[in-house]
């Protein structure tokens, strides 16, 4: 691709932010900061940027591919960051080792079927519950992420290879409610 074609396709497409690489928490506060000062007008600041910490966290712990960031592990994977007219869009993808895809098809689909009240309550139920000592949060990410949107997310797997497919996950967050 020629990077004109894609400087055309950023501004076409309103893509504010577009990064694909090792996800640091040092890139992450940076990318923060970013959105953040784009979004200082914005009523939805706070639900906008916690939707984008929690994708790039994800991307951060569950990315199966992996590289070594100030001598510490950390995931691969991409996130972008659009500003269209009546919308914000946030859009993430990563890796993901292929035993884990129905699982988390799974999860997803029980939350996205969920009314607000019930994402609430499930919400609570899960910061009562003890963490798994496997995990690297609280099991509230794709929760959180509902409650936020309104549940407008969308989500697909693709195969990459034996052992991969790749994750994309779509946040839309209306402008106005």
């Amino acid at each position: 691709m020629e990077i004109l074609d894609y400087y055309k396709m950023t501004k076409e497409k309103h893509i504010l932010l577009s990064f694909k690489g090792a996800l640091s928490q040092e890139i992450l506060v940076e990318m923060g900061n970013l959105i953040k000062s784009h979004l200082s007008l914005s009523k939805k600041i706070k639900k906008i940027f916690s939707v984008f910490v929690e994708l790039s966290q994800n991307i951060m712990h569950y990315s199966s591919e992996k590289e070594i960031v100030n001598d510490k592990e950390v995931g691969v994977g991409i996130i972008l960051f659009v500003d269209s007219a009546d919308h914000f869009l946030i859009l993430s993808g990563n890796l993901i080792e292929k035993n884990k895809v129905d699982s988390i098809k799974k999860r997803i689909n029980h939350i996205k079927s969920l009314n607000p009240e019930e994402l609430k309550e499930i919400y609570n139920e899960q910061i009562r519950n003890q963490r798994d000592p496997n995990s690297k949060g609280a099991g509230l990410g794709f929760i959180d992420i509902c409650r936020k949107s309104n549940s407008n997310i969308d989500y697909e797997f693709y195969p990459i290879d034996s052992k991969n497919s790749f994750f994309s996950f779509i946040v839309k967050i209306a402008k106005e409610d």
